[in-house]
């Protein structure tokens, strides 16, 4: 009987959200249509606008149950959630994409340092889990926040139908590289259970150990003269540097702050030149009109600096892996040996990871996430790499939003909530699940559902405007001044 009164319940919010109802008679003249149920008619701004959080609707339950499975789910696999998070918020408040858009930003860089935190902690307590690839990370963060740059103008010449014709074939490739990947990390899982089931040593000791045996003596000297157990001498009756200390541990630390600070930096270039360009809602605080000459020189200047960034990012990875051979000889890392011999193609693959971002407001984790797989990451090494990714660039954007008035923090908040505590949630029970059975395969299948949901979101936004507009508007062309 309960199950009968949901169904009854669910169809009949449908139907009536769908309904406009009468307002007062004093504001007929603002709102002659009337409003549907969770709208109010306001007469300052003279039209119907959402009634905010409370009193909460049953269809808004629904909605609030989706958002909190996207956030538990989404974020763990780091893919971020805002296609789930927009879609909503257009479909059931019929937010306008400028209001729905800071929201679910903001969302995901809430949920996403929630479950970053929750990564750390985990890291902390079992310092030999997978976490983030903080080298990779450095190169694709400005990367993508140059592409962002990019994505703002595209967004604002090309037609949404366009964009979305872009992100269905966006969206299929994806898929299609992330099944694989499934297939390649469940054999890789099956191969790796299966060497442990054979053998109570395993084969694939850590090289670090006797180093970090020989640091526990008192004077700090080695007494193990190489990784390998040959005596050559490299290391024999000399003090470790803290440089080589740290090289040792580091992959034991889930805090790269020498990393983080160089990302932080970044953001902090991000946040001053948008600053000093301006937006539609932000105007420029040096007083720069759009398009102007002195607009483009500064649009010029911050592709120079990213441009910089990205090749010192490169530089600083090259050093750190020759630096770290020289003290572990046997270090090997596929995903860097990968990035190394496809610079080119991951660089534009983050580039466009940023153009997706911003011109479709959708996280980047879309296309990071399965590069990730693709280049030999670990599961959850992909996963916690893209998470990061994401919160790096949602930083810059919500406060952005936020100085240009365009978020609406009472709304975020109350959603913000429990999506977090969904999150938080939803990457303890995964943790814990990786954690007992050693299947981080779990993450790219939940990642799958989600790119293969998002899909058929995208197909029917996509045949929704060509219902209203016709395929004519693909060819729709916009001004960007």
């Amino acid at each position: 009987m309960s199950k009968k009164l949901l169904i009854i319940t669910i169809v009949s919010s449908l139907l009536i959200s769908q309904n406009s109802f009468p307002v007062p008679k004093e504001l007929q003249k603002y709102c002659p249509d009337g409003c549907k149920y969770y709208f109010n008619c306001d007469p300052i701004q003279k039209k119907c606008i959402y009634k905010g959080f409370f009193p909460i609707y049953p269809l808004e339950l629904i909605e609030l149950c989706a958002m909190m499975i996207s956030s538990a789910l989404a974020t763990a696999c780091g893919i971020g959630g805002g296609t789930v998070y927009s879609s909503i918020m257009l479909g059931v408040q019929e937010f306008e994409p400028s209001e729905a858009f800071p929201i679910s930003n903001c969302l995901i860089l809430i949920c996403g340092f929630v479950t970053y935190i929750a990564c750390v902690l985990d890291k902390y307590e079992h310092p030999k889990n997978k976490f983030v690839e903080y080298d990779i990370a450095i190169i694709f963060s400005p990367s993508m926040l140059l592409g962002a740059k990019f994505g703002t103008i595209i967004n604002k010449i090309f037609s949404s139908l366009l964009l979305m014709f872009g992100l269905i074939f966006l969206l299929c490739f994806t898929t299609k590289k992330t099944y694989n990947n499934i297939l390649k990390a469940k054999a890789r899982e099956e191969k790796l259970l299966g060497q442990q089931m054979n053998s109570k040593n395993d084969k694939n000791e850590n090289i670090k150990e006797p180093f970090l045996k020989s640091m526990a003596t008192a004077n700090n000297e080695l007494e193990i003269v190489s990784p390998t157990g040959n005596d050559d001498g490299i290391f024999q009756n000399r003090i470790l540097t803290d440089d080589e200390k740290r090289l040792l541990t580091e992959d034991e630390d889930p805090l790269h702050w020498d990393r983080i600070k160089f990302i932080a930096l970044l953001e902090v270039i991000v946040i001053v030149d948008q600053l000093i360009e301006g937006s539609s809602k932000l105007p420029s605080f040096l007083g720069i009109r759009k398009c102007s000459f002195f607009y483009w020189v500064t649009f010029l200047l911050y592709v120079g600096i990213s441009y910089y960034f990205i090749q010192y990012s490169i530089e600083i990875v090259k050093e750190h892996i020759i630096k770290k051979k020289q003290v572990i000889p046997e270090f090997k890392s596929e995903a860097l040996e990968n990035v190394q011999k496809n610079m080119n193609f991951v660089i534009s693959m983050a580039v466009i990871a940023g153009i997706v971002s911003s011109s479709l407001g959708i996280g980047g984790g879309m296309i990071t996430n399965p590069m990730f797989a693709y280049l030999g990451l670990d599961p959850k090494e992909s996963s916690s790499t893209s998470n990061f990714l994401i919160i790096t660039t949602a930083i810059a954007s919500t406060f952005l939003f936020s100085f240009a008035g365009q978020l609406n923090w009472s709304f975020t908040i109350c959603i913000g909530i429990p999506c977090a505590l969904a999150a938080l949630c939803g990457s303890f029970f995964i943790l814990q699940y990786i954690n007992r059975t050693g299947r981080s395969s779990i993450l790219i299948i939940i990642m799958e559902y989600f790119l293969v949901a998002s899909l058929f979101i995208a197909l029917w936004k996509t045949w929704k405007e060509i219902r209203e507009e016709g395929l004519v508007s693909l060819f729709y062309f916009h001004s960007f001044c």
